[in-house]
This record gives structure tokens, C-alpha cells and sequence, in this order.
């Protein structure tokens, strides 16, 4: 136990030590005399003059020492001065005074790892290993990995990776596969883009004053068929706020064969705003390019939006596609955020929908309760006209629910009818399986 803690306190000791020699030795700038010698401290600028200035006009260098004195050099006594950062200067008092056994190595390397120092951490672990060639903590931290009885540095995995028919791809080492995807990525990025100038160009034919440019546009989006155009139309077309243009959009993107429209007509189908567009967004969707858009129309059931949620469903219900079922079974109930007034004498109720209802009549209770048991039958009259309307507090609250749009798509997938029973529905899927 005690050679134990004694060692402990060696330790705290030493680095105690070296952060008193550090607070003495903190310099930012090495003056490099010629004659070999260097000084350490903080050149110093005369008045008006920067640093720069100093050092290339002036015959003479001022340097402040590490006590605070200022030392005088002539300018060809200088060999040179260096600006390094002050952990750097810190590294090398530590480095000069450091055990040179395994704590004291590890205690050093620990330090330049809080400090950012890469390359002087290494220069500590090489060292450390070399005084005990199997400590794992010093391993680690220059990536060595374990193989067998074995440690394998970063250079010497690479080259066997290399060996064993890898490639070097942008400091990465990879398959010919993961190459050949991303050349491919990149290739097909640079495409889209070419697309990007033509599109915005024709969208401006599109909707300027000149007839004849409007025609052109409109007969080369009828025309256009490269799949590598459907970003640029996403960007372009579909956020503009004329529907027309949106609707060309949706025309244009109908052309396309296989998966590359999916997304964007998926999007027009469940968010814009004009009900004809999204029946023709989801109708120019093929069979094919259905069974493609079901994961993405899913993922809508989630949405914070219940309009976006109830759309969805409508359309997993055309999909056709039962294995959106046990998605459909978890949105029959969902919750929303929605504002509601909140203040004194002012209650809001919901109706099954979802829609706000007020329940307060405005009326004193017991007028109201007079006027329903008949006891006033020529009715009130209420003077509000010197009456403040009270302070109404707008609040976010959370309101649960549920959805027939789901529960009629759920009927229609699987013939079956369990209301918004999510148990039932559940136990029923599983039998299915």
C-alpha cells in the first residue's frame, strides 16, 4: 500500500514540478542568434512599428525576457526569429526535464494530448514503447491494432489491405466496389449540375413576356427525358408559387421512367396546396414507381402535420401494397401540436376531428341555467359595451387523434374491420405472418 501512494505522490510531484518550470519558461518567440545561441521571451515593436516592421527595419532586436527584463540584440547578431505557440515552447521545457521512464513518457503524452499536440504525443509513445513494448494505452494511441500476439501499426494495415487488392481513393482505403460507387456518385453530381444553368434558363423563357421563348421553354420540358435533370426541376419548378408552373413540373417529371421522380411526385401528392396537383402527381405514378413510393409515403404517417398523416394513408389505401399495414395500425391514433387560446373565463373544447369548439356560452351561470329551464321565455339582452375582453393566451399543447382516412385504408387492404383497436389489428397482422 504505501510504495503504492508514494508513487502516486512522486508523480503529482513531478508534473507540480514542471508547471512551476513551465509558468517560468513560457515564452512565445525564439530568437536564433548567430553565433548559435537563442534567446526566448517576446520580441517587442517600437512604438508605431509592427513586429514585422521591427525586425525587417530596425538595427537593433528587443526582446523581453522571461523576468520581465528587456534584452537589446543587434539586428545582425540575428540570425532569425520564430513565433511558435506557447504550447509548443511549453512541450519542449517538458521534454528536456521529463524521467525517462514509462510514467513519466505516459504523463508527458497525456499532456500534449490536452494541448493538440499530434506529432509530439507520437514522438512521447514511440519513446514508451520502447521502454515496454506491450502497453496497450500507448498502442492505442498511435492506432496500432491487435493481431494474434501481434501489433500492427496504421502503414502496415494499409499495406496489407493494399496487398490484398485495395485502393487508395482520397487518403481512403476502399474496395473497387466503394471506388467505382463513388467516381459514380461524383460523376452523376457533376451531371445534375450541368442541368441546373439550362433549367433556370428555360424557367425564365417560361414565364417572361416574350411568346415565342415561352413556347420553346414549354417544348423542351415536354421533351426532356434525362432523370438527371430532376433536382434542378425539384429546385426550380416545384417551389415556384404559380401553379402552372408547378403543374408543368409534374407533367415534366411524368416522363421520367423508374425510381428518379418518385420522391418529388410523392411530395406534390402529400404537400401542395392545390387538390388537383396532388391527384395528378400520385396518378402519373407507374405501378412500379407505386411499389417504390410506399416506404417513402410510410414515413409520412409520422409526420407532425395530421393533414400530411391523413393524405398519406389515402394513398398507401390506392397503393394497394399490404405491407404497409402494421405503419397503418400504429397511425390510427396520433397526436399534434395545435395553438389554443388560454385565458380567464375561456375554455376550448375539441371535437372528435380534431377542430376546436368553444364551450363557454359567455353567459353567468346562472342566467344561463335560467334561460334553459325556461324561467326567461321573452329571452336577455347583455350590454358587453363597457365590458374589456379579457387577455387571451395563445399556448402549444399536444392533442391526440384519430384518424378514419387510416381506418378506411386499413379496411381496404385487409377486407377486415377492427375499428381503431390497435391491439386487435396487431394480433390479427401476426396471424397473418
Amino acid at each position: 500500500m504505501f510504495p503504492a501512494t508514494t508513487h502516486r505522490w512522486s508523480l503529482s510531484l513531478w508534473l507540480a514540478s514542471m508547471s512551476l518550470l513551465v509558468s517560468a519558461d513560457l515564452p512565445a518567440d525564439v530568437v536564433k542568434l548567430t553565433d548559435g545561441g537563442e534567446i526566448r521571451g517576446q520580441v517587442k515593436s517600437p512604438a508605431g512599428k509592427t513586429r514585422k516592421d521591427q525586425v525587417a527595419e530596425s538595427d537593433e532586436v528587443v526582446v523581453e525576457s522571461l523576468t520581465g527584463a528587456e534584452i537589446t540584440v543587434a539586428r545582425e547578431q540575428v540570425a532569425f526569429i520564430t513565433k511558435r505557440p506557447r504550447a509548443v515552447e511549453e512541450y519542449e521545457s517538458l521534454a528536456r526535464r521529463v524521467a525517462d521512464t514509462v510514467d513519466g513518457r505516459w504523463q508527458l503524452a497525456e499532456w500534449c494530448r490536452q494541448h493538440g499536440l499530434t506529432e509530439p504525443r507520437k514522438e512521447q509513445l514511440q519513446r514508451l514503447l520502447e521502454l515496454d513494448p506491450e502497453h496497450k494505452p500507448a498502442h492505442y494511441g498511435l492506432g496500432h491494432r491487435r493481431q494474434g500476439t501481434n501489433w500492427t501499426t496504421p502503414e502496415e494495415a494499409d499495406a496489407e489491405l493494399l496487398a490484398a487488392g485495395y485502393v487508395r481513393y482520397k487518403g481512403r482505403i476502399l474496395t473497387t466496389l466503394e471506388r467505382d460507387v463513388l467516381e459514380s456518385n461524383t460523376s452523376r453530381q457533376r451531371e445534375q449540375n450541368d442541368w441546373r444553368p439550362k433549367i433556370r434558363l428555360w424557367l425564365g423563357w417560361l414565364t417572361g413576356r416574350d411568346a415565342p421563348r415561352r413556347a420553346d421553354a414549354i417544348v423542351k420540358f415536354r421533351e426532356l427525358r434525362d432523370p438527371d435533370s430532376v433536382p434542378a426541376i425539384v429546385d426550380f419548378l416545384l417551389g415556384d408559387a404559380n401553379i402552372e408552373v408547378r403543374r408543368l413540373a409534374v407533367q415534366t417529371l411524368a416522363q421520367f421512367d423508374g425510381q428518379p421522380p418518385v420522391p418529388a411526385l410523392v411530395r406534390v401528392a402529400l404537400s401542395d396546396a392545390d387538390p388537383s396537383l396532388q391527384s395528378g402527381a400520385f396518378s402519373a405514378l407507374t405501378a412500379e414507381q407505386r411499389a417504390a413510393a410506399v416506404p417513402i409515403i410510410e414515413r409520412a404517417l409520422r409526420d407532425e402535420s395530421n393533414l400530411i398523416v391523413r393524405r398519406a394513408a389515402i394513398l398507401l389505401g390506392k397503393c394497394g401494397v399490404r405491407q404497409a399495414i402494421p405503419s397503418l395500425v400504429n397511425a390510427l391514433a396520433t397526436s399534434h401540436k395545435m395553438r389554443v387560446p388560454q385565458g380567464p373565463a375561456y375554455a376550448v373544447g375539441f371535437n372528435r376531428d380534431g377542430s376546436q369548439g368553444n364551450s363557454n356560452s359567455g353567459l353567468p351561470p346562472d342566467v344561463e341555467a335560467a334561460l334553459r329551464t325556461g324561467q326567461l321565455p321573452y329571452g336577455v339582452v347583455i350590454d358587453n359595451s363597457n365590458v374589456r375582453a379579457p387577455p387571451v393566451k395563445w399556448v402549444t399543447v399536444r392533442v391526440p387523434l384519430q384518424n378514419p382516412e387510416v381506418l378506411d385504408a386499413l379496411r381496404t387492404l385487409s377486407q377486415q374491420d377492427f375499428g381503431y383497436d390497435k391491439r386487435a389489428w396487431r394480433l390479427w397482422w401476426q396471424a397473418q405472418l
